[in-house]
């Protein structure tokens, strides 16, 4: 039996984590067993954990089994907590709900189709127990844009993960979301958009962010929708990230955003967003409270 071993990055660094998916996938059509090993590894952020989700997925979608070795005492009861261990086990649903064992951790979930809006009602309900009568509203409209552009623009074999984390001590939720798939710069080129004029990775993420920027592939979904992230960044003095391809942009609320072409090599897009509680608005009293 061919076994190969995913020796997870300890680091937070951008340039280890995509080396070590590009180094990686290279083997994922020809392993029959897959070793994860946490090795060192104390913590992960919301974007560590959808990144390596979908490399798993990517070599369990080839028929191998998966196994995890390594990790800190710590670090080891989170992944039990969040039952990350359990999501390559045969039998378990990945596409259905899983209740976390961590309460602040809206477990990992690999993005289904059917229950994209499930979903994120699920998540807007589930966090604004944490707030004092919060609406949660645009945190999930949001999560449904993201989700659909996976399905209308990815074409990625792993349809892509979430993994949603709440701060107590700042009031602040971060969500990650990752597919494999083209990317937002692919996607604009095959488009053939405006003549087919070709933007540089990072000026193609920019353009996708534009208000009214549409590539109109489906009727469900009228564009990457990815201007709202913008929207929401600033009105919940939140951060918006997103990788794709070699494009990086990061964008702070109330500051101008930073771009750059990396050497990164990633096929896929990531999005990372992080929202503050205390900027949203009170729900209208004649809503009807989500009860536990």
């Amino acid at each position: 039996m061919r076994e190969f071993t995913l020796k997870v990055p300890s680091s937070q660094k951008a340039d280890d984590w995509f080396n070590f998916v590009k180094v990686s996938l290279k083997h994922s059509d020809k392993v029959e067993s897959l070793i994860v090993d946490f090795n060192t590894v104390r913590f992960m952020e919301t974007d560590d954990f959808v990144i390596l989700a979908c490399l798993i997925e990517s070599f369990y979608i080839n028929g191998c089994s998966v196994s995890f070795i390594g990790g800190t005492t710590n670090f080891n009861n989170h992944l039990f907590n969040i039952k990350f261990k359990e999501y390559w086990k045969e039998g378990f649903d990945r596409a259905k709900f899983t209740l976390s064992k961590n309460r602040t951790t809206l477990c990992l979930w690999k993005i289904s189709e059917k229950m994209i809006y499930s979903y994120s009602n699920y998540a807007k309900e589930y966090f604004e127990r944490f707030t004092k009568n919060k609406d949660l509203i645009p945190m999930s409209s949001n999560m449904d844009e993201v989700f659909n552009n996976i399905f209308d623009h990815s074409q990625s074999e792993v349809t892509g993960y979430i993994i949603t984390q709440y701060y107590p001590k700042n009031n602040k939720i971060s969500f990650s979301v990752c597919d494999f798939g083209v990317g937002i710069p692919k996607s604009i080129e095959n488009a053939d958009l405006e003549g087919k004029q070709k933007y540089e990775d990072w000026k193609a993420i920019v353009k996708s962010l534009e208000k009214g920027f549409s590539i109109k592939s489906t009727p469900r979904n009228r564009g990457f929708g990815l201007n709202n992230l913008l929207e929401l960044t600033e009105s919940s003095n939140g951060t918006l990230q997103i990788i794709s391809n070699d494009g990086f942009f990061l964008k702070k609320a109330g500051e101008m955003y930073k771009v750059d072409n990396v050497n990164f090599d990633f096929k896929g897009t990531l999005i990372k967003v992080e929202i503050d509680l205390d900027t949203f608005e009170e729900k209208d009293e004649s809503d009807d409270i989500f009860g536990f």
